[in-house]
């Protein structure tokens, strides 16, 4: 098997503060249904995250 097989109820996340060093393969249609952009957060978060 090459790896292409479907998976039943197999969930893939992946992260990556690159996305452009992606290899443009992984990103072709049918590999990954969604992409959710994160934005940095602001600096009172910043604060709050650090005092946990």
């Amino acid at each position: 098997k090459d790896g292409n097989e479907k998976l039943k109820d197999v969930t893939i996340i992946a992260a990556t503060n690159r996305p452009d060093r992606i290899d443009p393969a992984l990103m072709r249609p049918g590999r990954f249904h969604r992409l959710i952009y994160v934005p940095l957060p602001y600096e009172q978060t910043h604060l709050e995250i650090f005092q946990i």
